[in-house]
């Protein structure tokens, strides 16, 4: 047998089935087999390798031995002339392992080979080549001077950042992503050493095996994609405490002999710096968004001091205005759910700011000794308003204009990911239908991209282009995403788009072939039909149907009174005559609304038009935010909530949704109603204004 491939899995059922299948296609001609080591996933991860592939070889641990002791046990019963560690949140190309196997029998010297690995963005994964961590090598990148200079030889060295990535090149070590080499290999040194629970063993098999008299070397004339961090995102373990202590014992096992006491113990105490400004890193990052929103509300409050009149209140005052408006602010945005995954939502930092403004004049009103006057707690909700809701409709702005990438924590707000489909086969087809009619994970599909060119509408989209003018098209839509359909794609085709589109600020994501997941950068996204009808919608609760018509009657009055002395007037003279229009309302009933219409057809205004139409709002037979606005001659389809001006329906673009989709929406919306969801579809509909 030629090569055996070793995987272990644990929790990533779904990568797991697309690096199968992306392997069984680059073993083809070759004589090999497939070796799956599951440390007790709990997602059935065992049960799919039995069920889809059956004559694989499967070892399903009742533990979660570690990624070393498992690669041992998959080792002891292969039978091939090379081996291969894969971590099965990989995506190979068909010439993977054949272009591999070449490179090994050119070269006798070879002890070990990877491949080049890229992140889903299309970067190069730094880990796929490295040195090993000497005090000369680590001390750059403990203190960041590899960072800062990665193309300078001597602090880009760990990384070997400053050699060209498409560059082969003998190596210290290469990453346990993709780890091939020959059986003899093992003959010598023997297997992983299983003192590490995870991470560091892939640097210490390296380290022995060029000890052993080994080359070995970095090969990028083929390369994979690592959905990087997925094995071990649902691990029992914290990945920064193992990653360190692997990195400590890898030290002393392997350098205390070379170096003495007084570059050792430097080198491991900057290792475990290291370690602890990473966690702290880390839960900094975790709240980013919080500590940005806390000191943009003390630069707001600092700001209304300063428009106080003279003389200013003492600066105890202003402590103490800064700690309550800080508590106040944090704490309602972290009840209302703003903290929770919804970090960039801008319609919960509205209601943020405006429920702790009501609640300062409140407390105000009550301890006048405490706290500032209210022109101060005024001033300050302005310039909160202005700044925090702000800040996040900029980051949009920048998003839809494809200026930034989208942050994890926005990609699944209201159609923020403009998204291309790549392929227009049956695959895609069926993924645009299941994306149109599961709103919830916020894609707006903007057409499809295939190989050659298409004349006609796919799936009631447009066609955009062929794949050699991605870039521009990428561009021109402002897209931020690409979905490929495996049916009309190979993983080489995909993975030299990768390639190409790096910098663009795109998120590539995959669909496995029949399945109804999605694969991307760190996520898993299933698309699946509702199997069943949630009959307990939010909107038919008392409370939900209050608070929406309140906030019907609330702005309908206000918009009436401020612009109904101004509009009507102006539309006179414009030349717009009111006229009679019949509309459906929900279960069949019907209502009769006025609406501005031109005498003339030139330079029409749809605001115009129909803002007579707050008027019924007010009356309730209309909403600001409901299903489609339709005469009652046009559709025959029971609607189960009012109308409104605008909707999900309303926000598809040059998309016509049709009757299915229609109703998807409707379901969705009925099912998760909410005031934040009414405010997201309201400034959407502006945005796209």
């Amino acid at each position: 047998m030629t090569i055996s491939i070793i995987i272990v899995s644990y929790n990533v059922k779904e990568f797991l089935y697309q690096c199968i299948v992306s392997l069984i296609k680059s073993l083809e001609g070759i004589s090999g087999e497939i070796i799956v080591v599951d440390n007790n996933s709990a997602d059935g991860s065992d049960e799919m390798v039995r069920f889809k592939f059956p004559d694989f070889k499967l070892i399903a641990n009742k533990e979660n031995r570690g990624f070393a002791a498992a690669c041992n046990q998959g080792i002891k019963i292969a039978n091939g002339q090379y081996i291969l560690l894969l971590n099965p949140d990989t995506l190979i190309q068909e010439d993977t392992i054949s272009t591999m196997i070449d490179f090994f029998r050119s070269r006798d010297d070879v002890g070990a080979a990877g491949c080049k690995i890229l992140n889903t963005d299309g970067s190069l994964q730094q880990a796929c080549r490295r040195s090993f961590p000497t005090p000369m090598t680590a001390l750059p990148k403990i203190i960041g001077l590899s960072w800062l200079f990665p193309k300078v030889k001597w602090f880009g060295r760990y990384n070997l950042t400053y050699l060209d990535p498409d560059q082969l090149a003998e190596v210290d070590a290469i990453s346990g992503s993709f780890l091939m080499f020959r059986r003899a290999v093992l003959e010598k040194i023997g297997g992983l050493d299983e003192t590490y629970f995870m991470y560091g063993e892939d640097l210490d098999f390296c380290y022995r095996i060029k000890q052993s008299g080994w080359k070995i070397f970095y090969v990028p004339y083929t390369k994979i994609i690592h959905y990087k961090g997925e094995s071990t995102k649902l691990a029992t373990f914290d990945n920064f405490i193992t990653f360190y202590r692997a990195m400590d014992i890898f030290v002393k096992k392997n350098f205390r002999k070379s170096y003495s006491i007084f570059l050792g113990i430097p080198l491991r105490i900057g290792i475990y710096l290291r370690g602890v400004i990473s966690i702290i890193g880390r839960l900094i990052h975790k709240q980013i968004v919080m500590l940005f929103d806390g000191f943009l509300l003390c630069v707001s409050i600092l700001i209304a001091h300063q428009l106080q009149p003279r003389p200013l209140p003492d600066y105890s005052t202003l402590i103490s205005m800064l700690v309550f408006y800080l508590l106040l602010w944090l704490g309602t945005g972290y009840v209302i759910g703003l903290y929770d995954r919804r970090e960039l939502s801008y319609s919960r930092a509205i209601v943020a700011s405006v429920t702790s403004f009501a609640a300062s004049i409140i407390f105000n009103s009550a301890f006048k000794q405490l706290v500032y006057s209210p022109r101060m707690i005024v001033w300050s909700f302005i310039i909160v308003m202005l700044l925090l809701p702000g800040w996040r409709l900029m980051m949009i702005i920048f998003q839809r204009r494809n200026i930034i990438r989208p942050a994890s924590s926005l990609s699944k707000a209201l159609l923020s990911r403009r998204t291309i489909i790549a392929g227009c086969g049956e695959e895609g087809k069926r993924i645009a239908k299941k994306l149109q009619t599961h709103i919830e994970h916020g894609f707006e599909i903007l057409g499809f991209v295939d190989k050659k060119f298409v004349h006609e509408k796919i799936a009631g989209f447009s066609f955009l282009g062929t794949m050699d003018d991605l870039k521009e098209i990428l561009r021109i839509q402002k897209a931020n995403e690409i979905i490929f359909t495996t049916d009309r794609f190979s993983n080489d085709d995909i993975l030299n788009v990768i390639d190409d589109v790096k910098g663009s600020h795109v998120n590539v994501k995959i669909v496995p072939k029949n399945l109804d997941f999605i694969l991307g950068k760190s996520s898993v996204e299933k698309i699946e039909d509702i199997p069943l009808i949630e009959l307990d919608y939010n909107l038919y609760s008392f409370g939900n149907r209050l608070e929406k018509r309140l906030f019907d009657i609330l702005f309908s009055t206000i918009g009436a009174l401020l612009l109904t002395p101004f509009i009507f007037p102006y539309a006179w003279i414009r030349g717009y005559r009111l006229r009679k229009v019949e509309f459906l309302r929900e279960e069949h009933r019907q209502f009769i609304a006025r609406l501005f219409q031109k005498k003339w057809n030139n330079g029409s205004s749809i605001f115009i038009e129909r803002f007579p139409l707050l008027f019924s709002i007010l009356s309730g037979d209309l909403s600001f935010v409901g299903n489609d606005l339709l005469t009652a001659n046009s559709d025959n389809r029971m609607f189960r909530c009012k109308p409104g001006l605008t909707g999900l329906s309303q926000l598809q673009g040059n998309h016509r949704p049709d009757e299915q989709d229609k109703q998807s929406y409707e379901h969705y919306y009925l099912q998760n109603h909410t005031l934040f969801l009414d405010l997201e579809i309201i400034l959407k509909s502006l945005l796209k204004i």
